[in-house]
């Protein structure tokens, strides 16, 4: 970001066309990351049904009335970061989801199947959460958006199963497992290269309002604050032990980096695109806090 910062405010981005980059980083991001993704392992993972509906209700409906009201209160004056932060409520965190369930010492089993359901909801219900919350601050087409979801989402996903079947066919799983070590690295360089052109593009407004960096941090701290409180208290009211809490509230506040940043580099302004890049260097701080700062805490009041 400091130097795309520095780089873009001495080179014109904008007459750059960095949507073939764009695409190239997309598919770095997503097809390692499904590629790691064992949905097969869906049938023989628990099934918690109150956990999992609880889970998807706040990541979807909670979590963007959440942004829904901050986009149209402390980021009225702002469309483009106030859709931003429609998105960060509208797609919610999926496999990374595993992962952190995995840091916390929560229970992977159930934070696999609700990250499988979460990923093959979002082209469906994510589209019209977008609509609904945010047609007012920008206009685009629902159709299109369905479908570049779903091709996203859908095609590295194919290609990550067969990919997967193929190395473990010819090579066995204990290669896979080794290589599998590799793609989150993968997936991280093309969210670099995105962030990288995306804060490029926007470098000069950027350093002439540094007040955007404020205006964003304190949206997106406002969301994660709030969501982890509800789902906290939803948690002692559901009577969910720590195991099982902790996915619920993991849920509630991650959302999604890449297939957010995938989206918006496509189909959204340069701002927009902006904000969601920001939005992942805060986003893991806050998870860690709440992981390694708030889970002895958690454990007690759970």
């Amino acid at each position: 970001m400091i130097l795309a910062l520095i780089i873009g405010n001495y080179v014109d981005f904008n007459t750059i066309n960095i949507k073939p980059v764009s695409m190239i980083a997309v598919f770095m991001m997503l097809y390692p990351m499904l590629t790691g993704l064992v949905i097969e392992k869906v049938k023989k993972a628990g099934r918690n049904y109150k956990l999992i509906v609880s889970t998807l209700f706040f990541a979807y409906v909670v979590a963007s009335i959440s942004a829904y009201i901050i986009s149209r209160t402390v980021l009225i004056e702002y469309p483009d970061i106030a859709f931003a932060m429609i998105m960060v409520g509208a797609i919610p965190c999926s496999n990374m989801l595993i992962g952190w369930s995995g840091i916390a010492d929560a229970s992977v089993e159930d934070a696999l199947v609700i990250a499988v359901i979460g990923l093959l909801l979002i082209p469906v219900v994510s589209p019209l959460i977008l609509k609904i919350s945010g047609g007012v601050f920008v206009t685009f087409s629902i159709q299109k958006l369905f479908f570049t979801l779903l091709s996203f989402i859908l095609i590295p996903l194919i290609l990550g199963f067969f990919t997967r079947k193929w190395i473990i066919a010819k090579k066995g799983k204990p290669y896979f497992m080794k290589i599998k070590k590799i793609f989150p690295g993968i997936s991280a360089s093309g969210i670099l290269v995105i962030v990288f052109f995306s804060v490029a593009k926007v470098a000069r407004e950027v350093i002439s309002k540094p007040e955007i960096f404020l205006i964003i941090l304190v949206g997106l701290m406002i969301y994660y604050i709030f969501q982890t409180l509800i789902s906290i208290l939803a948690s002692k009211v559901l009577k969910f032990k720590y195991e099982h809490a902790m996915i619920l509230i993991l849920g509630a506040t991650a959302s999604s980096q890449a297939i957010s940043l995938s989206v918006a580099a496509s189909m959204f302004s340069d701002m927009t695109v902006f904000a969601l890049s920001f939005k992942p260097a805060i986003q893991v701080l806050y998870i860690m806090f709440l992981i390694y700062g708030m889970g002895p805490r958690l454990k007690k009041i759970l």
